[in-house]
């Protein structure tokens, strides 16, 4: 797992799993996202000013073809709020866009429009088997996986809890406790123990919190536990006792 200091200073390649990491061979960088903070502030000025009305699908549709990536990206996010599933195949293709950020809305949109033809797109962009997409956009189509809930992506966010950055791996997390598979369990019970001293703090939080939202009585069990040990870290025992459901007295003797 990458340190903290990692998680707020990406590396500026690509991302890649650990077996998969290795040097571009050269003159192929221009086809991969770096890694780096994607513009945000460029986007903001953008984004809903240079789209048509909500209404004009097609225009916004045409939007995503434009030269300009902050149109691309405007439309991109807009069309996220259309409700219309005509919008998803357009999407679908921008997440391959050269712009991070256009690749980024387009993979939060999908997620917002519900549609399960979204599913194994977006799976493909969190294998990132080529080590073309930037970790925003991981992490945004791990987020929109989680809101569709369709259990064809349950293996690929177990896979993507072992993220070598902690943002993905946490949103995994959170992501793979909104889907009703009883293989979440294990694996958040995996991090929060972190017996091989792989997972950050934060990372183990949002196991916690995962967990808290699974309920059950191995859920419970684990945040007693973990609320219970005075030698845990601080920030994973204080989220254990916040994500108590009402009357559970995790701390023993309490």
């Amino acid at each position: 797992m990458t340190t903290e200091t990692s998680i707020s200073k990406p590396n500026p390649v690509f991302k890649a799993v650990p077996s998969e990491t290795k040097p571009p061979e050269a003159g192929t960088c221009a086809g991969i996202h770096a890694d780096r903070p994607v513009g945000a502030e460029k986007k903001a000025a953008g984004v809903g000013a240079a789209v048509p009305r909500l209404g004009d699908l097609q225009l916004m549709l045409e939007e995503l073809k434009s030269s300009d990536s902050v149109r691309r990206a405007a439309a991109a996010a807009a069309l996220g709020r259309t409700a219309d599933n005509a919008a998803v195949p357009g999407l679908i293709a921008a997440l391959d866009d050269s712009d991070a950020d256009v690749a980024r809305q387009a993979a939060k949109s999908l997620g917002s429009l519900g549609n399960a033809a979204a599913v194994d797109p977006l799976v493909a962009v969190v294998n990132n088997r080529e080590g073309y997409f930037h970790s925003a956009v991981r992490i945004a189509a791990i987020h929109s996986l989680g809101e569709l809930r369709d259990l064809r992506a349950v293996v690929p966010l177990l896979n993507a809890i072992r993220d070598p950055l902690a943002d993905a791996s946490a949103e995994a997390i959170r992501a793979l406790s909104l889907l009703p598979d009883p293989r979440g369990v294990p694996a958040l019970l995996e991090v929060v123990r972190n017996e091989n001293g792989f997972f950050l703090a934060t990372t183990r939080r949002a196991a916690i919190l995962g967990l808290a939202h699974i309920g059950g009585k191995q859920a419970l069990c684990e945040l007693r536990f973990v609320a219970s040990n005075q030698w845990e870290d601080a920030t994973v025992r204080a989220a254990a006792l916040e994500a108590a459901p009402p009357g559970s007295n995790l701390v023993a003797g309490a």
